[in-house]
């Protein structure tokens, strides 16, 4: 594995021949460790190169070729700080948006073609449907043919979507509020980097390892 740095200009961890940690921008054998299980509990970093081990003495970063609590390392998960209070908001607000339009957009399908004059009782008189219908019947020489447009139609106004329209038609939905949601991201994503834009991102409040702010 390699460790890039996510506040120092995107620099890797390199361990040198002499053990001396450094930060570059090259990602070379140096710049590759490997991870073993500890048997304090958590796991050994060391560099595939040069057989050093990543160590903290409590006040920053050194190698050892010892195996001991000092060079034990603990993997955990941390959320990225780029994600905003307000972006998480917009991610709750994307997936309820999400739900709806799921359960929503079979009723409004059937709500459209309804007015579209494919009722239960038949197609409507004088009705975008009676005029769809005309049009098919002259194309075809005077029938409409079964399993066409205005034959489908008139069967959802009827009958209702059907297991599989129905299931079709809330994927439908589903498919729009994501992308409409990926839309916002997007445009809430660049409002905030150019709100952002001139102030420091050097914050290490997160970082995983201790004294990395000092790596330049």
């Amino acid at each position: 594995v390699s460790f890039k740095s996510c506040v120092a200009g995107g620099k890797y961890l390199i361990c040198t021949n002499g053990g001396k940690l450094k930060a570059s921008h090259e990602l070379n054998r140096e710049a590759l460790w490997q991870l073993e299980y500890s048997p304090n509990g958590g796991i050994f970093i060391i560099s595939r190169n040069h057989d050093w081990h990543l160590s903290c003495n409590g006040q920053g970063l050194e190698t050892s070729l010892n195996k001991g609590i000092g060079q034990t390392w603990i993997l955990e998960p941390i959320m990225p700080s780029t994600i905003s209070k307000d972006q998480k908001s917009m991610y709750k607000k994307i997936g309820i948006a999400t739900v709806a339009l799921s359960v929503a957009m079979p009723y409004a399908i059937m709500g459209i073609i309804s007015s579209m004059g494919f009722t239960a009782g038949g197609i409507s008189a004088g009705s975008i449907a009676a005029g769809m219908m005309s049009a098919e019947a002259i194309a075809s020489g005077g029938g409409v043919a079964a399993g066409g447009t205005v034959a489908v139609l008139q069967s959802i106004g009827a009958s209702g979507l059907g297991a599989a329209g129905f299931a079709g038609a809330m994927g439908a939905g589903g498919v729009i509020g994501a992308s409409g949601g990926v839309v916002a991201m997007a445009v809430m994503g660049k409002s905030e980097e150019q709100k952002n834009e001139g102030t420091s991102s050097s914050s290490n409040t997160n970082m995983a390892y201790c004294n990395w702010r000092h790596w330049e």
